[in-house]
């Protein structure tokens, strides 16, 4: 696997041995990446559900200025490390070796505000309630959800958020949302 854009195009990552992590295809994070070219630059990305880091490593490497990737599995959290250290981005990366639904929970009191978040849950899992229910409360006002999905199934409903762009790459769709107006818990627009 590689990085396929940017300042470390070219460059071998690996994924975490065994069948639980399926990372993000080149193609697709070429295509996700040449799409938000112009909003990556200097972005504070979220990728909560990491695997090998593909996907936040993608975006450090598009120019993005720091990354909080969440990943449970001890062994997937160690090949992000190793990753992130391999390309020289160890001091862009915060790892949170938790579950995304635990990570928005500690994220929120800290007031971590996110441009662009990242979601590629496993797929028999998806988009859980939780995370759904907490995404609009660490999104900056202007930034991005992306959601990687089966292509036989729509994006999943993320409150607060509506789908503005749908892309199929074959089995995989990614589902681009935006935040509604007035989705603060407060009622106070975050623009």
């Amino acid at each position: 696997m590689r990085i396929v854009g940017g300042t470390a195009s070219g460059r071998r990552i690996v994924a975490p041995m065994g069948s639980e992590t399926r990372p993000t295809s080149e193609r697709v994070r070429e295509a996700l990446f040449n799409s938000l070219a112009r909003d990556i630059q200097g972005a504070r990305v979220l990728d909560l559900y990491g695997g090998s880091g593909a996907l936040s490593l993608e975006a450090l490497s598009w120019g993005a200025k720091s990354a909080v990737v969440c990943e449970p599995a001890r062994r997937a959290a160690e090949v992000i490390r190793r990753n992130a250290r391999v390309l020289g981005m160890d001091t862009q990366v915060k790892l949170l070796v938790t579950t995304a639904e635990k990570a928005l929970v500690m994220l929120r009191p800290q007031s971590e505000c996110f441009d662009l978040i990242l979601c590629d849950p496993p797929w028999k899992q998806g988009v859980s309630p939780e995370v759904s229910e907490s995404l609009r409360t660490v999104m900056a006002g202007t930034g991005w959800i992306v959601v990687e999905h089966v292509s036989t199934e729509p994006g999943p409903r993320i409150a607060g958020a509506s789908v503005v762009r749908d892309r199929r790459y074959g089995t995989t769709s990614l589902s681009y949302y935006r935040l509604e107006q007035n989705t603060d818990p407060e009622g106070a627009q975050r623009y």
